[in-house]
Formats: C-alpha cells, structure tokens, sequence
C-alpha cells in the first residue's frame, strides 16, 4: 500500500476513534454533562433578559438572581398546581386499563384467551422447576414497581435541576467574562472574530428559537385546555400542560399527546363521537400551528432536514433518555450554528439544512 493512501486511511481511522470516544464518554458522563448541558442552553436563552437589566444600571450578578428567581418560581408554580392531578391519574392507571380493554370487546377477548393460555404455561413451568428437595424454600424477587421508578425519577430530576441551576447563576453572571478571556487568549485576529461571531450566533439563534417555541407551546397548551374543558374533560389543565410540553419533541411529542388523549378519552366517555373529538381535534390543531403559525411567529429559523431531526432524537434518546430527546434539538441547532462557523464542516452544514430568512413587513 502507498505511504499516502495509508495515511489517509489512518486519519479516518483516528477520526472515528476520537468520535466513538466521545459518544462513550457522553454516555458515561451523563450524570456530570446532563446538568452542564442543561445550564449553558438555559443561558442562552436567559442571557439577553439579563443583558437588559444591566443595561438599567443592575449589577450582572443581581440581574442573574432576579431572573432566575422567577423563572425557578414560576416552574415550582407550575409543578405545585399540576402534581396533584398527575399523581391522581397516576394512581388511576390500573383502572385506566381496565376500563379500555372494555371498550375493545373483541380484542379483549381474544386476549382473555391468549392470558388463559399464557397462565397455564406459566403454571405448568413452575412445576417443572419446582425443587426437588421440598425442604428447600424459592427465593422470587420481584419488581419494584412504578412507583419506586417515579420515585427515582424525580429524584433525579431534582438532582439534576439544582445542580443545574446553581451552574446557571454562574454562567449568567460570570459567563460573558470567562467568554471574554477566553477570546483574548487565541492566537490570531481571525480566530478571535470567528469565536465572536460564533458566541454572538449561537445565543440568538438559541434564544430566538427557544423564545419562539416557548410562546408557540404556551398558547397551545391553553388552547388544549380551553378545548378540553369545553369538552368536560377531566383535569384539563393537566393534559393542555403536557401538550404545551411534549411539543418541544418534534414528530414523537405530539404522537404522545394523542395517544394519551385517546386512552383518557376512552376511559372517560361512552360515545365514539366523544372518544375521538379530543385526540383528532389536538391532531388537527397542531397540524394547522405546524403549517401557518410556525412559519410565521419563526422570522428566521432552521430548515432542518426531518429525517436528520428523527435520528438525531432517537440518538439523543438512547444516549440520555427523556432529557436527551428534549434537549435534541437545541442541540442540532447549536450544532448546525457551529458547522455554518466552521470551514471544513461547511459541508455537513448544508446536509442538515440550510438557513431560511423570513421577511418582516
């Protein structure tokens, strides 16, 4: 083999070692990079509200204390007024199931069947794994169940937040400093400016786009739940919340959000007519938000190619679970900004979409 197409086959080679190692380490340090992640794109997003206040004469670090007091406020607000409920449907899981598979008589009876079947295979396979020695007893561990799962859950989540929020304070206040020394420290002009310029296109195409999408969600999640309740569906403020929030994930937020619908829907009202008004009508609606309003409220915003966003999620998702499917498109945002910057990942930059301006009148 010729000494430069061995070269050029060990560069690849290395290239796709460093990538793996990334990934592996991602995976690994989920517990140490979730939280880091979830800070520096809360940043970007506060970091302009911020800005503003100190151009009122606040001191940064002051400006950085009362913005994210509110917005901590208004979070805890939000899960004080919404836990209840939740955990009343929660409970309500069990008979949730029960009262649908009434609804699907046959299918229910076909699945009476294949459980009648299923349960005497299981009998018959503990008796002939019973132990011979009667004197000897079985251990059986079982599963802990969903609660200790949701337990778990939300003690992550608050493991996670808090340590999240107390690395946005410092990014808030100090965060431009750190930038600006860090800029000052590069080599050359031209490095300096394409990090400037970076900096500057990464926090307002970040918070444009979470300012956007935010509004976006927030008024349909209350138009859900004025439809809901005109639909007296139970707990409506609940399910238009879950709404507004499953939106933030393209494609498979939505699909959630129907299927929810439709179980509580079947669960709660005896008509065919009434089971499928919600869920279709959520479907119709953000259908109509997805093609008029987007693309209006979105002055300038990425045209992402959706099957590059679908395997993007299911990347994030199987990398960090439910934090990662939320955080996948900020992230491909951050990363297009950082290849549309960068000369060699021009290219990559044109494969996951190229930017689309909107004029404002």
């Amino acid at each position: 083999m010729p000494p430069q197409t061995r070269k050029y086959y060990d560069d690849w080679a290395l290239k796709v070692l460093a990538i793996l190692a990334v990934l592996y380490t991602l995976k690994v340090a989920k517990d140490v990079m979730l939280p880091i992640t979830l800070a520096f794109i809360f940043s970007l997003l506060l970091a302009p509200a911020v800005a503003r206040l100190q151009r009122w004469h606040l001191p940064r670090s002051m400006a950085a204390m009362l913005i994210l007091s509110g917005a901590v406020t208004l979070l805890a607000a939000g899960f004080y007024a919404l836990a209840s409920p939740a955990a009343e449907w929660l409970s309500k899981t069990p008979e949730a199931v029960d009262h649908l598979r009434s609804h699907l008589g046959s299918v229910d009876t076909e699945s009476s069947n294949v459980d009648a079947a299923t349960r005497g295979l299981d009998s018959l396979a503990k008796e002939l794994s019973a132990p011979a020695n009667p004197g000897v007893e079985r251990v059986i561990i079982t599963d802990a169940g969903w609660r200790d799962d949701m337990w778990n859950l939300a003690t992550n989540i608050g493991g996670y937040g808090t340590l999240s929020v107390i690395l946005l304070f410092f990014l808030l206040s100090s965060g431009e400093e750190l930038l600006r020394r860090f800029i000052d420290g590069l080599p050359t002009s031209r490095d300096k400016n394409t990090v400037k310029e970076l900096a500057r296109q990464a926090q307002q195409q970040m918070s444009r786009y979470l300012m956007t999408i935010t509004m976006v969600n927030s008024g349909v999640g209350l138009v859900t739940a004025l439809a809901l309740y005109l639909l007296d569906f139970p707990d409506p403020a609940l399910w238009g919340a879950l709404a507004g929030i499953l939106r933030y994930i393209p494609y498979l937020g939505v699909s959630i959000t129907v299927m929810l619908l439709t179980i509580v829907s079947a669960t709660t009202y005896q008509t065919m007519a009434l089971v499928v008004a919600a869920p279709m009508g959520y479907a119709l609606f953000t259908a109509l938000v997805g093609q008029i309003v987007d693309p209006f409220v979105h002055g300038f915003r990425f045209s992402l190619n959706p099957i590059i966003v679908f395997l993007w999620i299911f990347f994030w998702g199987w990398l960090w679970g439910a934090a990662g499917v939320l955080l996948a498109v900020p992230l491909l945002t951050l990363f297009q900004v950082l290849c549309r910057h960068t000369e060699r990942l021009t290219p990559l930059a044109r494969i996951l979409g190229e930017p689309n301006y909107a004029t404002r009148s």
